[in-house]
């Protein structure tokens, strides 16, 4: 059975240079991870470095943005309160004008029975002088023809 010893001898022997060359791989990579990581950190100070002033401004604007909008709303609920106010005068002034254009119109018709009543007095007095006027002068005619 010296072969299953050979065989068994072999096959340790070959195990163990697939280990250690697993062995070496992996200080190899290990290495190479460490390299990269520093690298990392390197690359991640330099954004730090030269990030952070750019989010630092971004966040200011958007700060700013912020105020920005909670001003234009503010002006905004004034207008708004100032144009309901507004609104609300001009409504109430329309109704004002309206029920003195009511009292007008209802003074104009007032006048206008007036006027028209008055003007019928004066036609009737005008017919009343006329005819008086001619009674007047046939009398006087009547007279002067007396006369003579």
């Amino acid at each position: 059975m010296v072969w299953a010893e050979a065989v068994t001898a072999i096959s340790t022997a070959l195990i163990a240079a697939m280990l250690v060359i697993c062995g070496v791989g992996l200080l190899f990579f290990f290495g190479e991870l460490r390299r990269l990581s520093a690298e990392l950190r390197r690359l991640a100070g330099i954004l730090d470095h030269d990030a952070r002033p750019a989010l630092l401004s971004v966040k200011s604007l958007v700060d700013d943005a912020g105020e920005t909008v909670t001003a234009v709303k503010r002006e905004i609920e004034s207008f708004t309160g100032t144009s309901k106010g507004l609104r609300e005068r001009v409504e109430r002034a329309a109704d004002s004008v309206e029920d003195r254009l009511t009292d007008l119109n209802a003074l104009l018709d007032v006048v206008q029975d007036e006027v028209e009543g008055t003007a019928l007095d004066i036609a009737a007095a005008l017919r009343t002088t006329r005819r008086g006027g001619r009674l007047l002068r046939t009398m006087r005619r009547a007279l002067v023809a007396r006369r003579r």
